[in-house]
């Protein structure tokens, strides 16, 4: 549900416009910002109160609130209504996905491949279907619809959530530096709301240049206060190990391909080759479905292979899949799908869903089991930053969608997945996961040097 709310509202702009007379496209377009710049926000915070809370006491509190807010988005009377149900709907969403590899290893314990094949699949599929199903239920009964349908879904998923969820390990009792809470989630915010801002206002704005600038200095604030308080905000000192950094790094650098590949596709096909909205939307699946069924297969592979020869092998076939319309000369190939832009979907997310699970594998290797908490946080906020950096700098290339943009674009994407193959290998010789010995050990000496 928060994967595929992070984005249906998108094809509902058209309709909330009509719903709310005298509303605006900028005004609404913040239930897009304002959930993303929230989302990300809660993320660090989240992680580290379920580090000592426990993780499904977050997680349950989070998918509460956002069935909550998801409540008051169907019931919204106005846009201001609607954007602040958004807001409230995005901490429940971020608490939710911030833990959600953090419950995964716990699920499934001593298999940690499995749990991030897992994810990416549900990722995949929840990617495929977010804008066809909020285009179902909008013609079937409204606008209102792509929110009330979390509400059965939310309460069947919190039962299941209470029943079945092991409490997980934890640091200790009470809550974090609520300090340090207040700093990392305003300095992210500030953060993200000048990425994804930047194309829009200019990079050069004062706003976007002072949302950067303050977004720095609290969040730098906000990583030295937790280096030095006895219940930090987040736990920043997992970055030590080097397996943790790079792959956060790897993440960081696979995301910014991972979410600029929808747009830029999109942007090709109606802007370059002439497709209706509609039809593009529908050339763009296979990409997700294919994301979901390599993400499946890849847990398996990065157990008997290992995450490092995986993320490498990922990261080389998918730079390979976006180099593919470059190669095929997609600028003047004269709309031929099938021949240019479907082996790239195609070849292009296997690699970013191959090497998603190796990286996610390598950045949490030497995370111990009470940490992981801050570990999931880490991972979905390196993905957060990387897709707003991705998309804002996507912007900028095709500010103008000439064929020599979109070359730039590919090559772009291609560069991105090479880099995040690069990084990813340097963390690690041969990891597998929690699961493995060296993991284990690993996990067992940071825990014993944690804080408490």
């Amino acid at each position: 549900m928060a994967v595929i709310d992070y984005n249906i509202v998108s094809v509902a702009i058209p309709r909330l416009l009509r719903a709310f007379p005298g509303s605006t496209l900028a005004g609404l377009s913040w239930t897009i910002t304002g959930y993303t710049v929230v989302f990300a926000a809660v993320l660090l915070p989240a992680g580290g109160m379920a580090d000592r809370l426990g993780p499904k006491r977050i997680f349950l509190t989070g998918l509460a609130v956002f069935t909550a807010g998801s409540a008051a988005c169907a019931l919204a009377p106005g846009p201001l209504g609607l954007v602040l149900a958004r807001l409230l709907q995005a901490a429940g969403g971020g608490a939710v996905v911030a833990l959600a590899i953090s419950v995964g290893l716990s699920e499934f314990p001593g298999r940690a491949g499995h749990a991030f094949g897992l994810l990416g699949a549900v990722s995949g599929i929840a990617g495929a279907s977010g804008p066809a199903l909020g285009s179902a239920l909008m013609a079937l009964g409204g606008w209102r619809w792509i929110f009330l349908i979390n509400l059965p879904l939310g309460a069947l998923a919190l039962a299941c959530g209470a029943a079945g969820i092991p409490p997980g390990a934890r640091t200790g009792r009470g809550l974090p530096d609520l300090a340090g809470v207040a700093l990392l989630a305003g300095g992210v915010a500030a953060l993200v709301l000048g990425l994804v801002q930047g194309p829009e206002w200019g990079w050069t704005d004062p706003a976007v240049l002072g949302a950067a600038a303050g977004g720095t200095a609290l969040t730098w604030a906000g990583v030295r206060r937790s280096a030095r308080h006895p219940r930090p905000a987040a736990d920043f000192a997992l970055l030590r190990a080097a397996s943790t950094a790079a792959g956060n790094a790897a993440m960081a650098l696979m995301s910014v391909t991972q979410f600029a590949v929808a747009l830029c596709v999109a942007l090709f096909l109606t802007e370059r080759w002439g497709y209706s909205a509609l039809t593009a939307a529908l050339a763009l699946t296979p990409g997700p479905l294919t994301s979901a069924a390599v993400s499946w297969c890849a847990g398996p592979l990065v157990r008997r292979a290992g995450a490092r020869s995986v993320a490498v092998a990922g990261g080389l076939v998918g730079a390979a899949g976006w180099c593919w319309p470059l190669a095929a000369g997609a600028a003047g190939a004269g709309r031929a799908y099938p021949a240019v832009v479907l082996p790239a979907l195609v070849v292009g997310t296997a690699g970013m869903a191959a090497t998603a699970v190796a990286v996610e594998t390598i950045a949490m290797e030497a995370v111990p089991p009470a940490r992981y908490g801050s570990g999931s946080a880490l991972i979905m906020l390196a993905r957060s930053a990387g897709a707003a950096a991705g998309i804002g700098g996507l912007a900028a290339v095709l500010h103008e969608p000439s064929a020599r943009g979109f070359d730039a674009a590919w090559a772009g994407l291609a560069a991105g997945m090479l880099a995040a193959a690069l990084a990813g290998a340097a963390g690690t010789r041969g990891a597998r996961g929690p699961e493995s010995g060296r993991g284990r050990r690993r996990a067992v000496s940071a825990e014993g040097g944690a804080r408490h």
